[in-house]
């Protein structure tokens, strides 16, 4: 009797089972049932196989490690996951420094070595290594248990492997006896050079395999080293890796700023550094370093990663490319260039500032011209706009130290002003446009340092009068204003009274300075005078004496590469 009602249990049991499995639905002997099932078993198994503690008991256990507490048993393996995991309690300090990590590490290895070590609590240690952020580590203590974490996966992954068997193992087992090198010490060499070559898939497949979190140790070095590897090259492979370069630090751009800074000093390290359209589109962005012009303003501050010639290098290109999209795009439009592109272009090696300053036609056209969008959105932060006049847009552009004045259409003529004398603010965000400020040069009571009209011939006239300020056309192979460092920046001033220039120091040329541009700078100069003893046998200098010590003056001698003698108080040009 009892044995009827075992069996009757059994059978109602096994009905429940069948009717679980959903195996009714379906034919006995049809292998996508068994397929189904079976890929159902092998999720539920991986999910086991990568199972991590409560992550509040494995933090507790962290933070008695730290605290120098005695763990048990069961805290041993809770503390694996969490050995990476910064204490709050604890000032953001990691079980990884703490005294008792390395004991805890041998008493690991001493289980690993008799077989008796859990898998999850070896993964869990796993975990950690890949969970270590280097930027959060308090000292080197933490950094040195850091890689005696590493030492002790690499030593054990043989024993943990062996103990995995043939048959089904979890996915990070798979993905480690392939890629065990990730436990070296070069773990991402081989990753790296994949990169560069575009391989990305086993790279990604490792990271999601492995669970490697965005803020791992192993993405900084994976970037880090793919640029430095890449900046190892030679001028033309480094370039030609940059478009590649810059799609790995998109995927990964938590270490977006070190491996720019990177890039950026290598490539004006490069012969001639051409300007790199790419490079310059990305990293002006207003999500990533911003446009360079605004590094003064205190607005892009990532440009105070790298020395001023590599700013300099990036804010050349800026320039050259406003210049050529206020002729090509805004005054085209209009008809009216006039050839006035091809004449700054022969100065655009000494334009070291530049702003763009659209009307309200070219402020609503964004919404229908991508192009004009595209040129509005790069100088984010940076241009104005014109009030009065809403078909006209003016271009703003710094030559040694003037500041000349284009606008887009007739009959506007061209103002040039001393850069210290401008009868406006330069870094305004609205203008009128008029006479009342970027023409006011047209007054004659302002008294602009030179007003070009474009009329026939204008372009002759116009160089022969920038001669005598001082401008001269680009040498073909000289070094320009910006590429050597000697660009100005414009400091905002109080509107009808003097803005400051304020210059970098240049490198002085080797055959000295254009003397008959000194000659015409000195003779603007009531009381200034020239005392050239270059040609005296005890190696005398080139002096510049100027009994008031006027600030335009001096301006204009730091732009040619003089220093100033403050036993003497005179100008004297550096020998090399």
């Amino acid at each position: 009797m009892l044995a009827t009602a075992a069996l009757q249990q059994l059978s109602r049991d096994l009905a429940t089972s069948v009717d679980a499995m959903g195996l009714r639905s379906g034919e006995f002997g049809k292998p996508e049932l068994v397929t189904k099932a079976a890929r159902e078993a092998e999720r539920i198994f991986q999910g086991f196989a990568k199972a991590k503690p409560s992550r509040e008991d494995a933090y507790s256990a962290a933070r008695s490690l730290l605290r120098g507490d005695e763990l048990d048993a069961w805290q041993r393996d809770l503390v694996a996951s969490a050995v990476a995991e910064p204490i709050r309690e604890e000032q953001g300090a990691m079980a990884l420094g703490a005294s008792g990590f390395s004991a805890l590490l041998s008493l690991y290895e001493a289980e690993a070595r008799q077989g008796d070590l859990w898998r999850l609590t070896w993964h869990g240690l796993l975990f950690s290594y890949f969970n270590y952020d280097s930027s959060l580590a308090k000292d080197e203590k933490t950094r040195l248990g850091w890689e005696a974490l590493r030492a002790f996966l690499e030593r054990t992954w043989p024993l943990i492997d062996r103990l995995a068997g043939k048959d089904l193992v979890p996915d990070w087992v798979n993905i480690l006896r392939k890629e065990s090198n990730v436990l070296t010490v070069k773990p991402v060499e081989n990753y790296s050079s994949a990169y560069l070559r575009g391989e990305t898939e086993p790279t990604d497949r490792l990271g999601a395999d492995l669970g490697i979190p965005p803020s791992s140790w192993f993405w900084h070095a994976l970037v880090v080293g793919a640029v430095k590897r890449a900046a190892a090259a030679s001028d033309a492979e480094f370039r030609r890796l940059i478009p590649q370069l810059l799609r790995l630090i998109q995927d990964k751009p938590g270490f977006r700023d070190e491996a720019l800074e990177v890039i950026l000093i290598r490539y004006h390290a490069c012969q001639g550094a051409p300007p790199d359209e790419r490079l310059r589109n990305y990293v002006c962005q207003p999500t990533v370093w911003k446009n360079p012009k605004l590094k003064f303003a205190g607005i892009a501050t990532a440009w105070n990663r790298v020395p001023d010639p590599v700013w300099n290098m990036v804010l050349s290109w800026v320039n050259e490319g406003n210049l050529k999209a206020f002729f090509d795009i805004l005054a085209a439009r209009n008809n009216s260039d006039e050839g006035r592109l091809a004449f700054w272009s022969k100065y655009l090696k000494q334009i070291s500032w530049t702003r763009l300053v659209f009307g309200s036609d070219t402020m609503a056209l964004k919404r229908t011209n991508s192009e004009i969008r595209e040129l509005i959105a790069g100088e984010e932060g940076a241009y104005a706009q014109l009030t009065s006049k809403p078909e006209v847009d003016a271009f703003m552009m710094q030559i040694g130290s003037y500041l000349v004045i284009e606008f887009s259409k007739k009959p506007n003529a061209c103002y040039v002003y001393q850069a210290d004398q401008l009868p406006f603010e330069p870094y305004d965000r609205h203008y009128d446009g008029g006479t009342t400020d970027l023409a006011a040069g047209y007054r004659p009571e302002i008294g602009c340092a030179l007003r070009i009209v474009h009329r026939d011939g204008w372009d002759d006239r116009a160089e022969t009068e920038l001669r005598l300020l001082g401008i001269r056309p680009d040498q073909p192979n000289a070094q320009g204003a910006i590429s050597s460092g000697t660009a100005a920046t414009l400091a905002t001033g109080t509107r009808g009274k003097r803005a400051s220039t304020t210059f970098s120091q240049s490198t002085p040329r080797r055959d000295g300075p254009d003397m008959a541009v000194l000659r015409a700078l000195i003779a603007r100069f009531q009381g200034a005078s020239i005392d050239d003893r270059r040609s005296t046998t005890n190696g005398g200098r080139l002096w510049i004496n100027d009994p008031l010590q006027r600030r335009q003056l001096r301006s204009e001698l730091v732009a040619l590469g003089f220093k100033w003698a403050e036993r003497r108080q005179a100008w004297y040009y550096p020998e090399q």
